[in-house]
C-alpha cells in the first residue's frame, strides 16, 4: 500500500507546497504536497516511521506512527494528526504558539531600565529558582461573592446589599485553570498578535466540544498608557518606580484576575468555558474585529489546546499554573480523537470594547477579512488571518454588552434585534449606566421586543432597573451612584463600590450575571 500524506490547516483548508519527510529504518523519503494537499511517499513502512511537515506559513508538525504487528490498529503520538487506514496520515498545521518568556528576578527588575524583552516576564524567585509563573498575575485564592438573579433587591442597601447574592466562596483560578499567553501570526514574521487564554481544568472525560467567551477590552490607543510603536507591541516593558511593567500583558492580567475578575466571575457563575482576551495593538483591532478573523483564531486555539493535551480531560492537578515553554507539545502513543468542535461562542466587551462586537453583528455568509495592515508579501489578510465565517456564525450564540458608549449603543439598538431574530437560541445581555448617557434607555431600546414581564426597580429611591427574559435577553440600567458609592461595608471581592466610577464597576459584577444566565456548559 502506498503511504499518502495529506496536509490541512486548522480550518480544514488543504495546504499545497508543504515539504514532507518520511523517516524509517528503510531510509528517508521526501516530497511536496500537490494542489490537493497530498503527497505519496512510496510503500508504507512495516515498522515505526516518522513524518515531518514544514511550510513557510505554518509551524512545523511531526508524528511518529507505529503500525500493528499482525492484527490490530496503528497508534501515533501527535493528537492533531490522524492515521486513516489503510495507509493515510492526515497532518493539521497551525499558526499559533506559546509566547516566549523572559525570566526575571525582583533585583534585576530594580536594576533594569525600560527595555523590550521580546517575551512575557516570568518570575525568578528570591532563591534564584525559575518558577515559570507569569509575573504579576495575582490569580491566587480569594473570597468572592457570586451575584444571583434577578440582580436588584426591592430595598437595596450599601456594598453587597446593592445586589441579590449568594454566600461568599473561595475561588482560586491558579489551581482551577491555566493561563497561556499565545502569539498568533505567520511563522516568525510580523505582524504577530498577542492573545491571553485562560483554560479551565477539565476533571471529566476527553472533550468532544468546547465553549468560548471572547472578551474585548477598551481601546489601547492611550498615549502614555500603552507603547505606540509597532515594534514595541506586545512585550515592551516600562520602568515605573522600581519595577518594570508590560502594559499589554498587564491589560490581560488585570481583566482576567484582579481588576475585572473575569476568571473568578466565570467560576463563581459555575460555568466552564475557554476565556479569550485579544490584546489590541495600539488602537487597531485588526483581524480580532472581524468574524472571519475570530473564526480562524478559535480554530487555532482549539488546535493548540488539543496539541498540548488540554482537551484530554482527567486533569486532576491542583498545582499552581505555569507558563508553557514556547514549543511545548504533548507526545503520547494512542489512537487519538480529532480536536473537539466548537459548541458555543459568546462575544463580550466593556465600554469601547463592545465596538468590534457591534460591527460584526451584520456579518453575512461569505464575508471575508480585508485589512491591508495584515497582509504580508502579497498574501492577503484573509488568507493569513481569516476563515470561512459560516461555522463561526452557527455557534456564535450570545452577546454581552457591559456599558457600551452611546455611539456604540446606537449600533446595538439597530443591529442586535436583527441578529437575535435570526436564531431563537441567541441571547443578549446589556448593562448600561448614566456614565454612558443611558438614562431612559431601558424604556426606549428596540431590544424590549425580547424581554417580558414588568421592569423591576428598587422602591427606596435608588435608581436602577432590570428587564429580563431569562433564556433570551436582559436589559439592566444602573443609575448614578448605584455602583460607585461610599460605605463602611465589609470588603469582600469584587469590591465594585470602590471603582473609579459606575462605568468601571459594571463588568466587575455583570460578567458573572450574564454567565449565570448563559447557555455555557455548567460545572
Amino acid at each position: 500500500m502506498d503511504l499518502t500524506i495529506q496536509v490541512k490547516d486548522v480550518t480544514g483548508t488543504l495546504i499545497s507546497g508543504a515539504n514532507v519527510l518520511c523517516e524509517s529504518i528503510e531510509g528517508h523519503r521526501s516530497g511536496k504536497t500537490d494542489t490537493h494537499g497530498q503527497v505519496i511517499l512510496g510503500t508504507m513502512p512495516a515498522e515505526e516511521f516518522m513524518i515531518e511537515v514544514t511550510h513557510p506559513l505554518y509551524l512545523e508538525e511531526s508524528v511518529h506512527v507505529v503500525p500493528p504487528k499482525g492484527s490490530g490498529f496503528s497508534v501515533w503520538d501527535n493528537p492533531v494528526c490522524i492515521f486513516s487506514p489503510p495507509a493515510t496520515v492526515i497532518v493539521l498545521m497551525s499558526r499559533i504558539r506559546t509566547a516566549s518568556s523572559f525570566p526575571i528576578s525582583n533585583d534585576e527588575m530594580k536594576r533594569r531600565k525600560s527595555f523590550n524583552p521580546n517575551g512575557a516576564f516570568t518570575w525568578i524567585d528570591h532563591a534564584g529558582n525559575r518558577t515559570q509563573r507569569y509575573l504579576a498575575m495575582f490569580n491566587e485564592e480569594a473570597l468572592f461573592v457570586p451575584v444571583s438573579h434577578p440582580l436588584f433587591p426591592t430595598k437595596p442597601t450599601e456594598g453587597w446589599g446593592r445586589f441579590h447574592h449568594n454566600e461568599p466562596v473561595k475561588i482560586n483560578p491558579s489551581r482551577m485553570g491555566d493561563l497561556f499567553w499565545l502569539e498568533w501570526g505567520v511563522g516568525d514574521k510580523s505582524p504577530r498578535l498577542l492573545v491571553a487564554v485562560w483554560v479551565p481544568r477539565r476533571r471529566g472525560v476527553t472533550l468532544s466540544k468546547l465553549d468560548f467567551v471572547i472578551f474585548f477590552t477598551p481601546n489601547t490607543a492611550i498615549p502614555g498608557k500603552f507603547p505606540a510603536r509597532k515594534e514595541e507591541y506586545p512585550y515592551m516593558s516600562w520602568k515605573i518606580g522600581d519595577i518594570l511593567v508590560q502594559p499589554y500583558l498587564g491589560l490581560g492580567h488585570r481583566y482576567l484576575f484582579r481588576e475585572k475578575w473575569l476568571a473568578y466571575q466565570l467560576l463563581a457563575a459555575k460555568r466552564q468555558a475557554v476565556l479569550v482576551v485579544p490584546i489590541q495593538p495600539y488602537g487597531d483591532w485588526g483581524p480580532f474585529a472581524h468574524a472571519a478573523g475570530l473564526a480562524r483564531l478559535l480554530a487555532e486555539i482549539t488546535h493548540f489546546l488539543h496539541r498540548t493535551g488540554y482537551t484530554s480531560g482527567n486533569q486532576t492537578s491542583t498545582d499552581e499554573d505555569h507558563a508553557l515553554t514556547p514549543r511545548f507539545r504533548i507526545s503520547r502513543n494512542a489512537i487519538h480523537q480529532p480536536p473537539p468542535t466548537i459548541q458555543r461562542v459568546v462575544l463580550s466587551g466593556f465600554s469601547a470594547g463592545v465596538g468590534p462586537i457591534a460591527t460584526m453583528l451584520p456579518t453575512t455568509i461569505g464575508q471575508k477579512l480585508n485589512d491591508r495592515n495584515f497582509s504580508i508579501n502579497g498574501l492577503d489578510s484573509h488568507t493569513l488571518f481569516g476563515a470561512d465565517v459560516a461555522p463561526f456564525l452557527n455557534v456564535w450564540k450570545e452577546v454581552w454588552d457591559h456599558d457600551a458608549p452611546s455611539y456604540i449603543r446606537t449600533l446595538l439598538d439597530k443591529d442586535l434585534p436583527v441578529w437575535l431574530r435570526k436564531d431563537n437560541e441567541r441571547m443578549a445581555r446589556c448593562y448600561q449606566t448614566d456614565d454612558t448617557g443611558s438614562y431612559g434607555w431601558i424604556e426606549k431600546t428596540p431590544l424590549r421586543e425580547f424581554v417580558k414581564g414588568p421592569v423591576l426597580k428598587p422602591t427606596n429611591g435608588l435608581l436602577a432597573a432590570e428587564h429580563h427574559a431569562d433564556n433570551r435577553c436582559s436589559l439592566v440600567y444602573f443609575g448614578s451612584g448605584y455602583l460607585k458609592h461610599s460605605t463602611s461595608t465589609l470588603e469582600i471581592s469584587p469590591v465594585f463600590w470602590r471603582s473609579k466610577d459606575d462605568h468601571q464597576a459594571v463588568p466587575m459584577v455583570t460578567f458573572m450575571h450574564a454567565a449565570s444566565l448563559s447557555g455555557l456548559e455548567k460545572i
